[in-house]
């Protein structure tokens, strides 16, 4: 079990003093020791609302006192809203199906709530006996809770299903504007998110595109990248980077990585330089930016291009400017899983060159300068509209989020013990922690243990 959804009993026992307030206020204890996510259903709002007013009319009535009912009321939320600061939301949907045949429509809302978690990970703890014996499998009383053995839950790389009720209300909002206009392709989501990506990045031009492999080829074809050029590139990367390289006829120079932060060591570049040298492409691994200084000096100096491969690194920044507004052209990717994602594929470019965005604006439209004139040879890589306004949606908070990403790395520094080799940001960088990386010598055993605990890793 990972979540637990609160039933409207439950928060009253938990809020104010009755019978089963003790044995429900533990229950909650152990499920938040076993760092099991609690939540409150927005849909229970205002019976909650309306039961706590109800309870502390009685409290008082029992202790030969009045109080309004609006004065309860006003009480009733003050004291749901200090309780709630701890758990999270689980905003309501408009699919929940048609509850009003039920004999309960609201416990048939709870229990179709539980739809929006992955299957068999989720419980409503509740008092209610009705709602404990038709469906024993969804949901646990305080009582057995209490005394049942729970494994502690795994945790998710990138818990999709927290973020979304982050953000749901404006998250679904945008999905059925996009679904009202039909604009699928190329919608007005679109160019608002690229406008909206270029105040956030500074770069003059943003533009979107189909993933993040696309972007790294829009860019090598926007600089016109033939056959046999030369680019320079780190092979501690994912295969995209080298790979769309390849696909250009290109060919890959590897040099060797920094031991500190896995990024291309810039000090090597230059010794690999031939006269068919056209570009440097670094990879912001992990989140953090490579040694632009370095990078950009060798590159002024030999004529050549930059292009970032920014896939893991969107809203990192290298000596106050961002990650995107770095090189000739920086890009980066919206795969689900990376800081920034879309709930697809998609992916951008960024660039301060007028030229290479205009080149780049068509050839992801096959090339079109306008409607079946093709000026240049191009691909489909357009960016769809659902997955413009899901970004768009996910943007207004992003800052927030790096934030908290960079709140969890330095409790992983501070508390991870000093034998593994931790992770470091040099000085006037920030990362946005794609991942969190270490190095260790016995890392099948570590991986085994940490997997018994429910903590996931990758090599």
């Amino acid at each position: 079990m990972k979540h637990l959804l609160l039933d409207v009993n439950i928060v009253i026992d938990a809020c104010i003093e009755r019978e089963n307030s003790i044995e429900s206020i533990a229950a909650i204890a152990k499920a938040k020791s076993l760092n099991i996510n609690i939540w409150l259903y927005t849909g229970s709002v205002q019976t909650l609302e309306y039961v706590l007013a109800e309870e502390i009319i009685k409290q008082q009535n029992n202790k030969n006192q009045t109080i309004s009912k609006g004065t309860a009321l006003r009480e009733s939320r003050n004291t749901l809203k200090l309780f709630s600061e701890n758990f999270s939301w689980l905003s309501s949907l408009s699919n929940e199906g048609n509850v009003f045949t039920s004999e309960d429509p609201e416990d048939e809302q709870l229990l179709l709530s539980l739809d929006r978690f992955p299957k068999n990970t989720a419980k409503i703890i509740t008092n209610n006996k009705k709602l404990l014996k038709r469906s024993h499998k969804n949901t646990i009383s305080p009582k057995t809770l209490l005394q049942k053995e729970i494994s502690t839950p795994s945790i998710d790389f990138a818990n999709l299903h927290i973020q979304q009720d982050i953000i749901r209300p404006e998250l679904e909002k945008s999905i059925h504007s996009v679904l009202h206009h039909g604009k699928y392709i190329m919608g007005p989501e679109v160019a608002e998110l690229e406008d909206e990506l270029q105040k956030f990045t500074g770069a003059k031009h943003a533009i979107t595109c189909s993933s993040g492999t696309d972007a790294l080829l829009l860019a090598m074809m926007a600089m016109d990248i033939q056959p046999g050029d030369e680019i320079i590139t780190t092979p501690f990367t994912f295969i995209a980077t080298a790979e769309t390289i390849a696909l250009m006829k290109a060919k890959p120079v590897f040099v060797d990585i920094e031991e500190d932060t896995y990024n291309i060591d810039a000090t090597k570049i230059e010794a690999v330089i031939t006269d068919k040298t056209k570009a440097i492409m670094p990879v912001s691994l992990y989140g953090q930016p490579a040694d632009m200084d370095v990078i950009q000096a060798i590159a002024d100096k030999h004529k050549l291009k930059i292009i970032i491969d920014g896939a893991q690194s969107f809203g990192s920044s290298y000596k106050g400017k961002t990650d995107s507004n770095l090189g000739d052209i920086s890009t980066t990717s919206f795969f689900p899983a990376k800081p920034l994602g879309c709930y697809g594929d998609g992916g951008a470019v960024f660039t301060n060159n007028d030229q290479y965005a205009e080149k780049m604006r068509m050839m992801r439209v096959h090339g079109q300068n306008k409607r079946y004139h093709h000026k240049y040879i191009g691909i489909g890589g357009r960016l769809d509209t659902l997955q413009a306004a899901i970004l768009l949606s996910k943007l207004t908070c992003y800052e927030k989020e790096i934030e908290m990403r960079q709140k969890v790395a330095r409790s992983y520094t501070k508390d991870l013990d000093n034998s593994l080799i931790k992770p470091i940001t040099k000085e006037k960088r920030t990362s946005v922690w794609a991942q969190y990386t270490v190095r260790v010598k016995n890392r099948d055993q570590i991986q085994e243990k940490l997997k018994e605990s429910g903590i996931p890793t990758a090599v």
